[in-house]
């Protein structure tokens, strides 16, 4: 039940935040429940999944030397130079996989807190929001992506001010962490323009049409585009498209419900969201994460990656429409719906369900360090893998 705690803990902290929303308060709230989620993220040991794989490429990568340039892993082009940089300079100033665990936490959720007042009046339902809705994919499991996610995320602010020479370095820079982040540099020109109502229920429904149907027609396309950009990218495209882990279509779920429910809501107070300054990016950015899932429904394990940018959108639209609220009283009372949905997203997680076994127990590298032969974090990652495998295949 440990993340179930931290969900009360930050639940907590984002009601003391609706109360006490001065700028002061704010940001001794803010900095507390970010501090809680870099320890937890940056002290897990063998917790989440991938540590293994991260731990392989920290091990091979070299320390920074004459030779640096040269190495295999600083020209692999899926790896990203910028990580590989900062697994060397860990390296070279004598850290670990731990150092570089908290390191990139610390980095990606202080990016994250310092960006969300500049977007929201209530910044801590911000990271609640983070907590349940990304940081376990991203924080956990995704470092590299979660890199690039959070700058691109800090970099939203200067889209609105139209300050295109720092937004585009911050996402050239997410890119160097990982390759994906390039497909926020066209969005630059397109996620603060105002569309109708009329333009998000149609895209969003014929997509939602599409998936319902099932007619096939985004595996050609991937495809084809992967293949204009080299025979790397086509044979990664392969796998991702013949791979019984990874070519599997989104099957009807809870979540289909509520992603439609949710942007409903929002158009339903949509003249409040665009009133607000960064409103109209982040209903974009949402709405960009309904396309994604809907249209490309046939391959979950790409269009999931992607709409890992365009997600986070919610953890600023969902306190923007707390804000809607004038009374406080009110506010408290549309923060329990908003509760509810963050717990339900993560739900498998805080309930120690079989299918969270990679996450639970949650181990603390403060406390195995003294034991280093207690962690059962192989076996419980393998068994998720076998898990997952046999989810994939029913």
């Amino acid at each position: 039940m440990f993340y179930l705690i931290i969900f009360l803990v930050l639940s907590v902290l984002a009601c003391l935040q609706l109360h006490f929303s001065d700028q002061r308060s704010t940001r001794i709230i803010i900095a507390l429940a970010a501090l809680i989620m870099i320890a937890v993220a940056g002290l897990r040991f063998e917790t989440g999944g991938d540590w293994d794989t991260y731990t392989a490429i920290f091990n091979a990568v070299p320390s920074l030397s004459r030779g640096w340039l040269t190495h295999p892993l600083i020209t692999h082009r899926h790896i990203g130079v910028a990580f590989v940089a900062l697994c060397s300079l860990v390296k070279t100033c004598g850290g670990s996989i731990q150092t570089l665990f908290f390191i990139v936490s610390a980095v990606n959720i202080s990016l994250i807190a310092l960006a969300l007042p500049k977007y929201t009046r209530y910044p801590v339902l911000g990271l609640l929001a983070y907590y349940c809705l990304l940081f376990f994919s991203l924080e956990m499991i995704y470092i590299r992506q979660a890199t690039a996610v959070a700058f691109c995320f800090f970099a939203l602010q200067y889209m609105d001010s139209k300050r295109l020479v720092p937004y585009m370095l911050l996402v050239a820079l997410a890119s160097l962490f990982h390759v994906s982040a390039i497909v926020m540099v066209p969005l630059y020109w397109i996620l603060p323009r105002r569309i109708p109502t009329w333009a998000y229920v149609v895209t969003i429904g014929i997509g939602a049409m599409v998936m319902l149907i099932g007619y096939p027609w985004i595996t050609k396309v991937f495809l084809s585009v992967s293949s204009w950009l080299g025979d790397a990218y086509y044979q990664r495209a392969l796998i991702y498209t013949s791979s019984s882990r990874f070519a599997v279509e989104r099957v009807l779920s809870v979540g289909f419900v509520l992603n439609l429910l949710l942007m409903m809501v929002f158009l339903t107070v949509k003249q409040h969201v665009d009133a607000k300054r960064y409103g109209t990016i982040h209903l974009n950015m949402f709405a960009m994460s309904l396309v994604l899932y809907y249209y490309c429904y046939e391959l979950v394990e790409v269009s999931n990656r992607f709409r890992l940018f365009f997600l986070i959108g919610l953890i600023v639209l969902l306190p923007i429409y707390l804000e809607y609220f004038e009374q406080e009283l009110t506010r408290y009372v549309a923060l329990i719906p908003i509760a509810l949905y963050l717990f339900l997203f993560s739900s498998a997680i805080f309930l120690e369900k079989p299918g969270a076994i990679a996450y639970n127990p949650y181990q603390n590298y403060l406390e195995y360090r003294h034991k280093p032969g207690s962690s059962r974090g192989k076996q419980r990652l393998e068994q998720s893998h076998k898990l997952f495998e046999q989810s994939r295949k029913r």
